[in-house]
């Protein structure tokens, strides 16, 4: 049975001839697991609470909408939000007071990942094309494709670099380069199957010298647009739906460096002070000067919304907004705030731009410049959601994988050099 990541799945078994299983005992298991059943019927009941990470994710349902369930021993299961644990082989298993019988059914998944990302940069003669990809599994193909004939419109190209996401999926990357004196419509196609695959043009002019890359800089960002505005205007409408969930957060002022952080009486908005700006500035982003919410997260839907602009103020350039685990330990190292160790985050710093610590690291186009960021955090999708508020539109959706019983917090940064705070 092939199935979709994150989607929900039939294992279809039944018992021939039909036979009326309704006082039977049913266990699903897997393998060398007969005594922890993560579904057993049994007296009539059923029970799907005995593996963890299979409760309300599993249930008795039909093969087929022309299926009479029990009554004529179909016992299939049904799936839900699966994902890459769930690979692999289920045992279904029927007995009665005389007799007992069994068989399997191999579960294969596919995940089809995000539309691939153009970076366009020009280096003297040439123009250097990357384009990159996350959330795939199995490992996909990536195609390069042009529609320029000649042989030297692509001097050299980097065959597929994979990476593994802390979710167990596939990112992909690959670069081209080409001749900066030959037009070219560049197609970047990302692909699991003839019916699994993502892919993002880009027309390249000739002869366009360095100091103009701006210009193209434009249009690849025109380009990029489209793609997510069709991809974010339905993840936008979830959002709406869900914004219902609005949590009122309070800063948590003991979990935070307080001699270089400012707060107002509410505890609802934080900026850096004056010894911050000195002991920061040129060591790059300040992580250390992240603060939680008092608010611990473990289930359900959870929304709330942060400013980085106040009248007659310019935005704010430096931050970072997202979840961590309540256990976590603060650092001023980058490689410490990792999705392996607990943090999840969209960031903003003059140096690397809009990015996500997704990994690998993916930076979201120049245009994008939210000035007051809605996050959606959603336990049922095991998700982390960014929204533009004023713009109502989708920034980012990354997953979280994280122990069931560890807590998240909201975190917090608000970098340093901006006059505007952090308002929640």
């Amino acid at each position: 049975i092939m199935g979709k990541y994150g989607s929900s799945v039939v294992l279809p078994c039944w018992l021939t001839p039909a036979t009326d299983a309704e006082n039977l005992e049913i266990r699903w298991y897997r393998p060398d697991q007969f005594k922890n059943p993560l579904l057993l019927y049994q007296n009539r009941k059923v029970i799907t609470d005995l593996v963890e990470m299979y409760i309300n994710r599993s249930s008795l349902t039909l093969r087929n909408p022309q299926s009479a369930g029990l009554k004529q021993g179909d016992v299939s299961l049904r799936l839900d939000n699966i994902g890459l644990s769930d690979i692999g082989i289920f045992h279904c298993y029927v007995s009665g007071d005389t007799s007992y019988n069994s068989n399997n059914v191999k579960l294969s998944l596919t995940a089809l990942g995000s539309f691939p990302y153009l970076s366009l940069e020009h280096r003297h003669d040439s123009v250097n094309l990357s384009c990159s990809s996350c959330g795939w599994f199995p490992k996909p193909s990536l195609l390069w494709k042009s529609t320029n004939e000649k042989g030297d419109a692509l001097s050299k190209r980097q065959s597929p670099i994979y990476s593994e996401q802390e979710n167990g999926l596939f990112c992909i990357y690959s670069w081209v380069i080409l001749s900066s004196s030959v037009s070219n419509s560049m197609t970047c196609l990302v692909t699991l199957s003839e019916d699994e695959k993502r892919n993002v043009s880009l027309e390249i002019g000739a002869g366009l010298p360095v100091e103009n890359s701006g210009v193209w800089k434009i249009l690849f960002t025109l380009a990029l647009l489209c793609v997510l505005a069709l991809v974010g205007i339905v993840l936008f409408h979830f959002y709406r739906k869900y914004k219902s969930k609005s949590v009122n957060i309070i800063l948590d002022k003991e979990s935070c460096k307080k001699e270089f952080l400012s707060f107002n009486k509410q505890n609802d908005a934080v900026r850096d002070n004056d010894e911050a700006a000195n002991i920061y500035k040129g060591s790059g982003f300040p992580y250390e000067l992240c603060v939680h919410g008092r608010n611990k997260f473990s289930s359900g839907r959870a929304y709330w919304e942060v400013g980085l602009k106040q009248t007659n103020v310019p935005c704010k350039k430096s931050w970072l907004i997202g979840v961590a685990k309540a256990s976590y330990t603060i650092s001023n190292n980058k490689e410490d705030f990792s999705p392996g160790k607990g943090f999840w985050f969209l960031c903003s710093d003059p140096e690397n731009g809009l990015h996500v610590n997704t990994e690998p690291e993916i930076v979201l186009p120049e245009n994008i410049t939210p000035e007051s960021i809605g996050v959606l955090l959603d336990f049922s999708k095991s998700e982390l959601s960014f929204y533009n508020v004023t713009e109502s539109a989708h920034i980012f959706t990354m997953k979280i994988k994280r122990n069931s019983q560890e807590e998240l917090v909201p975190l917090f940064n608000p970098g340093i050099g901006d006059k505007a705070p952090l308002k929640i």
